[in-house]
């Protein structure tokens, strides 16, 4: 990038030409902008080795596994924990030479010539053997792993050789019991048991239907309703899951009947035809009901059904992602079933014990709060609520006292035995419950000095003592959740930190800016026994990387604090002035802003890295406004019927701020994008910012919320819908919410002033399409000028070259005032078609 000094100008560029000087982007800096590009969810980055060690522990054994990026490739070291001393995990080489000699390393189209390939000397390289993942079997005697998904399986001992592993499942859709002996399967609307030594097969239910009936899947269920039909493969019964002890499954019903057609449209068909073809999932809108899903337990050895009695109009109703029972416990004799429920809109939670002989519930634990209730510091995370002792004690969550935190319940009467945790900073994520030594291990924020986002690992008794920081190093702490239901953004690992006895934890931490290191340390006092691995980041640097810088500013009331990041542009000058980009994804059900090294490779899920736009000479600002997450309860209600700013006040308050103490900053020539709830917020920015936003990219963004499906995304943030019959149902269908109006785009997109680049896939089970093109046609209407970038055969999030491109090329063109260069994109920036 080069500054140049102009004479004339017009429109944006005109700002840039007040200033003096107007930056001539190039396809140099678009080849440079290319260079950090990566997929949003990646785990690795090509210049970065070992940016983020996943621990597996060995069997029983204080002893883990993990994959050590090297120079040559990628090696298997086996940790102590006690010492820290590494091994090879197993014979790399031994393993490649009976790999080779086996043939199961060659693909399909490869098979024929296995032998030919054996006999002249075909090598696979013990520095990259083509498999990632692997456990071991006889204990140390053997390797289980997949390539090319086909199982294989190595014995170690001499001769060491490979053989085909087990055998796939005989068909597809089978859910197998944990003893795998046995596995359900759902036909014609009703559950089936199939013997899998035998293959004799049993009618589990008789009373199934189209659309009312066992293991269907509901609609739009992870937006996968097209891919799911395009397979053409059975699939597991939805929802449905075995006792441990095999005997019993909860299997879910589900009554769509009632339920309308939402017709998609593939207009460039995936198998090369030239008719387009229409999908017919059943997806209500706001103001209509919704499916109703139901439980039954089913004895698969006496062929007798239960139908759990519980109070479902009083429950979370069937979304996407989510089903009312958000958790299940079984008794140890089979007679129970301990379910943790949401309430209708997050209004609660309730804890029931379930009689399985009758099928009526019992309430232990019940709680309710306005707005909503949280059973977790985000809901895409898992419930922090464990059943222990086979039901005697309940560890349970709540942000009754304006923090979440633990409490203990006595698991029969349902009373309060004791708070676990307490004071002004949150409970993250449960790790792990040690019952027989009655420990709790869990990440929390805000207790330790410095930035309140930053992950630390603790331990507690559960009566509430003994809590102990296990991880003292200033930063980010990369252990997360055991598991996500939708998104997860926080560069961590899933990977249980703690050893099988209890007496370790490794993991890794890392900064924004300090680049991750990983290490083992005692539960007994936290004492540091190694660190056993670091980051290597000179690719990365060499390559040109630029440190983000961490910022504090005020919100809009100028005295909450917020935390954001701010790059600077490449080729930076302090003389010269730089248009700026919010890149954001303002959800209020999660927080983005990147808090580790990690984070800071990857975009904020706005589809677009915010270094590749510093490349084109932009400044760019990523903040975590009040509405969002891992924070007090009352600065994550903020969102609280203000999903219409939906903190875009904090935004411009931040800028504004960042501005005032860096003139280079050109707050005259501000944009804004982001996808999916961050498109929905790019829309919001340009209908109530209209003059302070001058050009916004929405990539598949929510239009309006009356013509999508009703959702607690927004229900539970916004209030629920209400119609002019002060029910959530309307009376008409061209009825929209009155509490609704302040966020319907129909209504305000005559405030649209800047440039708009409005981009959606046309198989878009996420954000539905019309959604989307309404607002378009409103727009039209409305004679207002826009851009649109329609997406065939696309479903949710348009990322790949021309996607990319196409956002570059806006902001180049309405920021900088530029006609953008002439630069075609690598052909392998991972293009979502489907």
């Amino acid at each position: 990038m080069r500054v140049v000094f102009i004479r004339l100008a017009v429109g944006l560029a005109a700002l840039g030409a007040a200033a003096g000087v107007l930056a001539e982007i190039t396809a140099k800096d678009y080849a440079r902008a290319e260079r950090w590009v990566v997929p949003f969810d990646a785990t690795t980055n090509p210049r970065v080795r070992n940016l983020l060690p996943e621990v597996y522990w060995i069997g029983e054994e204080d002893r883990f596994w993990y994959l050590r990026e090297t120079g040559q490739g990628h090696a298997f070291t086996e940790v102590d924990a006690a010492t820290g001393k590494k091994r090879a995990a197993f014979d790399h080489a031994a393993v490649a030479e009976a790999l080779v000699a086996s043939g199961l390393a060659d693909s399909d189209d490869e098979a024929a010539e296995a032998d030919a390939n054996a006999e002249a000397g075909a090598q696979i390289d013990a520095h990259k053997l083509p498999f990632t993942e692997f456990s071991f079997e006889e204990g140390r005697g053997a390797i289980a792993f997949a390539i090319d998904e086909k199982p294989v399986r190595c014995t170690l001992t001499e001769p060491v050789g490979c053989v085909p592993g087990d055998e796939p499942l005989p068909e597809p859709g089978l859910l197998v019991s944990p003893d795998e002996r046995l596995a359900v399967y759902t036909e014609a609307a009703n559950l089936h048991l199939l013997d899998l030594a035998t293959g004799e097969r049993t009618a589990l239910t008789d009373d199934g239907e189209p659309n009312n009936g066992y293991g269907l899947y509901y609609g739009n269920w992870k937006a996968s309703y097209i891919p799911r039909s395009r397979s053409g493969e059975r699939q597991v019964p939805m929802e449905t899951e075995w006792s441990p002890d095999s005997k019993k499954v909860l299997a879910t019903r589900l009554d769509d009947r009632h339920v309308a057609v939402y017709p998609f449209v593939e207009t460039a068909p995936d198998d090369g035809t030239h008719r387009p073809k229409v999908y017919l999932p059943r997806i209500p809108l706001t103001g209509e009901k919704p499916a109703l899903l139901t439980w039954s337990v089913i004895d698969v050895a006496e062929g007798t059904q239960v139908s759990l009695d519980l109070p479902y109009e009083k429950l979370f109703h069937l979304h996407q992602d989510m089903t009312a029972l958000r958790k299940v416990w079984w008794s140890e004799d089979g007679r129970l079933l301990r379910a943790l429920a949401w309430a209708d809109n997050l209004s609660g939670a309730y804890l029931f014990e379930i009689d399985l002989a009758t099928g009526k519930p019992r309430v232990v634990i019940e709680e309710h709060a306005t707005p909503r209730f949280d059973t977790n510091s985000t809901s895409y995370n898992p419930p922090n609520v464990e059943v222990v002792g086979d039901g005697a004690e309940v560890i349970w969550f709540s942000m009754r006292d304006g923090w979440g935190h633990l409490y203990l319940y006595d698991g029969a009467t349902g009373e309060l035995k004791n708070r676990i945790t307490g004071g002004d900073w949150l409970v993250r994520d449960i790790i792990d419950v040690d019952a027989e030594r009655q420990l709790i291990y869990f990440t929390g924020s805000g207790r330790e000095p410095g930035n309140p986002y930053y992950r630390y690992l603790y331990r507690v008794g559960f009566d509430g003592k003994g809590l102990l920081l296990l991880t003292p190093e200033h930063g980010d702490h990369l252990i997360a959740s055991p598991y996500n239901d939708v998104l997860a953004f926080d560069g961590a690992s899933a990977r249980p930190p703690v050893s099988p006895s209890g007496d370790y934890v490794a993991y890794s931490h890392s900064r924004p800016t300090v680049p991750t290191r990983s290490v083992i340390r005692r539960t007994a006092d936290a004492s540091l026994v190694a660190e056993f691995e670091a980051a290597d980041a000179t690719g990365l640097y060499e390559a040109g990387w630029r440190d983000l810088e961490e910022v504090v500013v005020k919100a809009a009331d100028g005295v909450t604090d917020l935390y954001g990041v701010l790059h600077k542009p490449a080729d930076f000058d302090p003389e010269a002035r730089y248009p700026v980009i919010d890149s954001q994804y303002a959800s209020p059900l999660t927080a983005v802003v990147p808090r580790n090294f990690s984070q800071a490779l990857k975009p904020v899920p706005g589809k677009t890295p915010q270094m590749s736009l510093t490349e084109l000479g932009f400044a760019v600002v990523s903040v975590d406004a009040r509405g969002t997450t891992y924070r007090s309860r009352d600065f994550s209600h903020h969102s609280w019927k203000n999903l219409n700013r939906i903190g875009l006040d904090d935004h411009v308050a931040a800028i504004r701020q960042l501005a005032a103490e860096r003139p280079w900053m050109d707050i005259d020539r501000v944009g804004i994008h982001g996808a999916s709830y961050g498109g929905f917020t790019a829309f919001r920015a340009m209908w109530e910012f209209p003059d302070f936003f001058k050009v916004g990219i929405s990539n598949v963004g929510v239009g309006s919320l009356h013509n999508m499906y009703p959702d607690y995304h927004w229900e539970a943030f916004h209030g629920q819908a209400l119609y002019a019959n002060e029910t959530r149902y309307y009376d008409d269908s061209t009825e929209t919410p009155v509490n609704y109006r302040d966020n319907d785009s129909l209504i305000q997109a005559e405030n649209l002033k800047g440039k708009l680049l409005i981009m959606l896939g046309e198989l878009d089970e996420n954000v539905l399409p019309a959604t989307t093109l309404q607002l378009v046609h409103r727009l039209i209407e409305l004679d207002k000028d826009f851009d649109m970038v329609y997406a065939p055969n696309r479903a949710h999030g348009l990322e790949g070259r021309h996607f990319l491109r196409r956002m570059w090329n806006y902001f180049v063109e309405h920021l900088h005032g530029q006609e953008p260069p002439a630069y075609r994109m690598r052909d392998d920036q991972g293009d979502d078609h489907d």
